[in-house]
């Protein structure tokens, strides 16, 4: 199949992410059946693209000639048999479960031809496993798309155990034509590659929670100050609670068992205070934002400590297979993390010997070893990686 033979995508789900991808494949031309199993859940998905069409209008990104064609290429249904007629591209965006995402993607298989391909829009779930109920499972592929879909540009391209390259390159095609920028992620480990190198710093912040010795507000105060718009603790509030506890007990069960969330994490749940969703978490939340008190920087913990711990798992990243190049490691954090800079960029400018003392400091103050440096980290040799 050629990116010419793809004139019509089949969007399976209407949520925050599936409208989002709908958008985005409408405005760039294509034609889109948008399916979802409730009438009600298309049209709020529905209501949210012409709302982000008409923003554009109104700042003069667009005309409303422009959004009136995009909007006349979308289609939706609740019939997933009429959804998937003629769709050469099926993307799917339900919910992050399992079964729910086997079951699906074994109806789409039975119902579509064997040539027809077939992405799952997971963060966090195995490409292979998934793949399992799906016959032909070399056009079957992950195709991680970061919220908010229409602003972020990197789509992660992510191989299963018996993705075909043509079924890749054709995605990468795809997504290039809706301008975002496709990086392929060559094995599926968990995380993939953006999540996975900002793991050991979620782990990080359950661990500081833990200690009570660090003042959150501080550490965030510190990091707002080199440019970020939120502190680390602000954010994990912002996403809420409960999705960075389970994001971290994923980890704990798929890459170490020192990812599982802390006591502090923990109690929150128990007493749901998940954050800005529930007005309290690691701070109070008014009017949408957090009371932080910003009158006093961190004098312990600061932008050097997140990018060394942040460089130290790009460099695992790359040792393991999972990207091409830390070229394609940088921008995937610069463009799924609206990142100024990529991990192997910034660590060029880094004294090693520096890098290392932080990370044996905070993997002895802390006791975690995933924190401890790489042995490239050590010697320096991380910066001629894949050169």
């Amino acid at each position: 199949m050629k990116l010419d033979d793809v004139k019509s995508i089949t969007i399976l789900g209407s949520g925050a992410m599936g409208h989002g991808i709908a958008q985005v494949c409408i405005d760039a031309g294509f034609n889109v059946i948008m399916r979802d199993i409730k009438q009600e859940f298309i049209d709020n998905g529905v209501a949210k693209i012409k709302e982000s069409l008409a923003f554009l209008v109104a700042k003069g990104k667009k005309t409303q000639e422009d959004m009136d064609a995009a909007m006349a290429r979308l289609t939706t249904t609740t019939d997933i048999k009429e959804a998937l007629k003629g769709a050469k591209l099926v993307i799917e965006a339900v919910p992050e479960i399992m079964d729910l995402k086997k079951s699906v993607f074994k109806e789409v298989a039975g119902l579509v031809d064997e040539d027809v391909i077939i992405a799952t829009n997971t963060s966090t779930m195995s490409i292979s496993e998934i793949a399992t109920v799906v016959n032909n499972p070399a056009r079957f592929v992950g195709m991680h798309f970061f919220n908010p879909v229409n602003r972020m540009k990197l789509v992660e391209i992510i191989y299963g155990e018996k993705t075909s390259d043509e079924t890749v390159e054709l995605l990468c095609e795809v997504s290039r034509k809706y301008n975002k920028v496709p990086i392929k992620v060559l094995k599926d480990r968990p995380g993939f590659i953006v999540n996975r190198i900002s793991a050991p710093n979620q782990a990080f912040i359950s661990a500081m929670l833990d200690s009570g010795k660090i003042v959150p507000d501080q550490v965030d105060t510190t990091m707002k100050a080199v440019g970020q718009k939120m502190g680390p603790f602000e954010l994990a509030d912002f996403v809420g609670i409960d999705v960075f506890s389970h994001t971290l007990e994923y980890y704990s069960q798929t890459l170490s068992k020192e990812f599982k969330p802390g006591k502090f994490l923990t109690d929150k749940m128990a007493k749901n205070e998940l954050g800005m969703k529930t007005g309290k978490g690691i701070y109070e939340w008014k009017d949408g934002k957090a009371v932080v008190d910003s009158s006093k920087p961190s004098e312990g913990v600061g932008p050097m400590e997140f990018a060394a711990i942040q460089i130290n798992e790009a460099v695992r990243v790359f040792k393991e297979g999972i990207a091409q190049s830390t070229k394609d490691i940088d921008d995937a954090v610069k463009f799924g993390m609206n990142a100024f800079i990529g991990p192997f960029e910034l660590g060029a400018n880094i004294d090693p010997k520096q890098l290392t003392d932080t990370l044996n400091k905070l993997s002895d103050q802390f006791g975690l070893s995933i924190l401890k440096p790489e042995p490239e980290i050590v010697d320096g040799s991380f910066k001629t990686l894949g050169k």
